[in-house]
């Protein structure tokens, strides 16, 4: 893959931001490198597919859409399900562990396959991850941002150096190639330690009686710009440079996993940034930012295929909206005005109470590859293939 290599950043305390950049060619290794193109060896790709694990949250997703996302996903990469999906009256876990099964004694590749509910890993997380275990239910609680943790830990547990995450719910096979593509190519630009990127979806899918594709999304559109306001306030200069404040597809390094707070539900994305801006920028000077001396870096770039989803209706969106907004009301970075936009905005979408802090989980002190080890050999509802 052939990516521009971004030019424009801002510098907040030790976090740059880079502004969106753009896939040139969707692969194109091997090529001579031309001034402000970045690309890699088929070596370097290969080396760099295999050090990523892809995380795959699900939940009740139509096994087949399921199926093309797994068959996209490039084999060297390790796969990690994470499913919150039923297991009664209809046992649709089941049909994930088939796929995943199938798709290894296919094509070989490792897949990890981990229920968010399995009482092992309820009971491996008590007590490293406080509140991630409802203690009513005696299980990992619902919620996206739960997932992506177990995901996380586990992708750790691989010995993988860095982890992608990419939602179950995508309709075309060729968006989530070139996500993981992306993920190789950008991880690569960046040589610190602490890096980050993010997707921009270059058209969103709206289906309805026609196709109609979107520059941005309903949600995406709303947080970013009140995350850039809550930016331009506490610098005195007016930004832009948030163009992905609820990137479902992204990737990091385990080194900034590690440093992170992962919240819980849809204010996962957004409050990764909330956290990276509020230790790294706003509260430095406190000795808050664990990735010092080195810098996070945040790399944005716009995907080429359009992404057509699921769509979960308008009660979803509104959750998504909620929850994401107040990580930002909730945070350091946001001042009196900031918070009075936001629930303005809320207003307006007939939402009248004050957004809830999410809860939030940090990464736990373990040995994370006993962690896996043990959820395979113990549980018997997780399974691996491959490993």
């Amino acid at each position: 893959m052939l990516i521009r290599s971004p030019l424009k950043f801002e510098s907040y305390g030790a976090v740059k931001i880079y502004d969106i950049t753009r896939v040139v060619c969707l692969y194109g290794v091997d090529f001579e490198r031309k001034h402000g193109v970045f690309n890699l060896t088929s070596e370097d790709l290969l080396k760099t597919a295999e050090s990523t694990s892809i995380v795959i949250p699900v939940k009740n997703e139509d096994p087949l859409v399921l199926e093309g996302v797994l068959r996209a996903i490039p084999l060297h990469s390790p796969v990690i399900i994470i499913s919150n999906s039923s297991q009664s009256p209809l046992d649709i876990y089941s049909s994930e562990i088939d796929l995943a099964k199938n798709i290894h004694q296919l094509s070989g590749r490792p897949v990890v396959v981990i229920h968010q509910k399995d009482p092992v890993v309820s009971e491996l997380l008590k007590d490293g991850v406080p509140g991630l275990v409802d203690e009513s239910e005696g299980v990992v609680r619902d919620g996206k941002g739960e997932g992506l943790l177990l995901g996380t830990l586990a992708a750790e547990g691989l010995n993988s150096k860095y982890v992608g995450y990419i939602d179950a719910d995508n309709f075309i096979p060729g968006a989530v190639l070139e996500y993981a593509l992306v993920y190789y190519t950008a991880l690569s630009m960046s040589k610190s330690p602490y890096k980050m990127v993010r997707i921009s979806w270059g058209f969103k899918g709206w289906y309805g009686s026609d196709l109609f594709l979107r520059r941005w999304g309903r949600v995406s559109g709303v947080v970013s710009n009140v995350f850039n306001y809550a930016l331009s306030r506490g610098r005195r200069f007016e930004t832009d440079i948030i163009k992905t404040s609820n990137s479902g597809e992204h990737a990091m390094s385990i080194e900034l996993a590690k440093i992170l707070n992962f919240a819980s539900r849809y204010a996962v994305e957004t409050h990764e940034l909330v956290h990276i801006l509020d230790t790294c920028y706003v509260r430095m000077k406190e000795n808050a930012c664990r990735a010092l001396p080195n810098n996070i870096d945040v790399i944005q770039v716009e995907s080429r295929n359009p992404h057509l989803h699921v769509e979960k209706g308008e009660v979803h969106i509104l959750e998504m909206l909620v929850e994401s907004l107040g990580s930002i009301y909730h945070s350091s970075m946001a001042d009196q005005e900031v918070r009075a936009s936001i629930l303005k905005l809320l207003r307006e979408l007939s939402y009248e109470e004050e957004p809830v802090k999410p809860r939030v989980y940090g990464y736990p002190n373990m040995n994370a590859k006993k962690f896996l080890n043990d959820i395979l050999s113990r549980s018997e509802v997780s399974v691996a293939y491959g490993l």
